[in-house]
């Protein structure tokens, strides 16, 4: 009888101990470094998305980033848009796009239009330049203006937020200046050229 106590009573204690260093780890600096990365994405369905972020989106941690970050992604005539939620280290909301053509899946396609909810200007392309960042090393024809529009007029129809309807149309607007103002390049990719 005294063995089977004894037995009991260690075993509680190695569940205990067990628990005790789980959380240890989960909930120091070391969790976010070592746990969350894979944790978050398989706990991702329990965890409350913000207010504009579709019931599809997945989470996943960046320790680097923003820390949680819910991904999806939204097909176009002829590609894909992935889009990602997450929030600025002051609370604020950020949310972010990536426009890609051909290929089955976003990861398979080439990245045409990228934007930041903080910034006031979308991305065209994502070719490094060289700095000076001077006149953009490739033009977009009409029929790509046309394309790019195209798939922005789609994603607004299925756009969830207010953040990203205002992404969406601020890009439409952009897009519509191509023409008239040209493109300058910038780090990555090519801005439309409003100076």
């Amino acid at each position: 009888m005294a063995y089977k106590i004894g037995k009991k009573r260690a075993l509680g204690c190695t569940v205990l101990v067990t628990a005790l260093s789980i959380a240890a780890v989960t909930l120091t600096p070391i969790g976010p470094l070592f746990v969350y990365g894979w944790l978050v994405p398989i706990i991702s369905p329990v965890i409350p998305k913000p207010d504009d972020v579709p019931a599809r989106a997945k989470a996943e941690y960046h320790w680097k980033g923003f820390g949680l970050t819910w991904y999806w992604e939204d097909r176009v005539s002829g590609g894909c848009a992935r889009w990602w939620a997450a929030e600025s280290y002051g609370g604020e909301p950020v949310r972010g796009l990536s426009v890609f053509e051909g290929g089955a899946s976003c990861e398979d396609g080439k990245a045409t239009i990228y934007r930041l909810s903080f910034l006031d200007h979308a991305a065209f392309g994502s070719g490094e330049n060289r700095w000076p960042y001077e006149k953009c090393p490739f033009d977009l024809s009409e029929v790509s203006v046309r394309r790019l529009l195209t798939q922005i007029e789609e994603l607004i129809d299925v756009s969830s937020g207010p953040i990203q309807t205002k992404m969406l149309e601020d890009t439409r607007s952009e897009i519509k200046q191509i023409g008239q103002l040209g493109l300058r390049a910038q780090q990555f990719g090519c801005r439309v050229n409003s100076e």
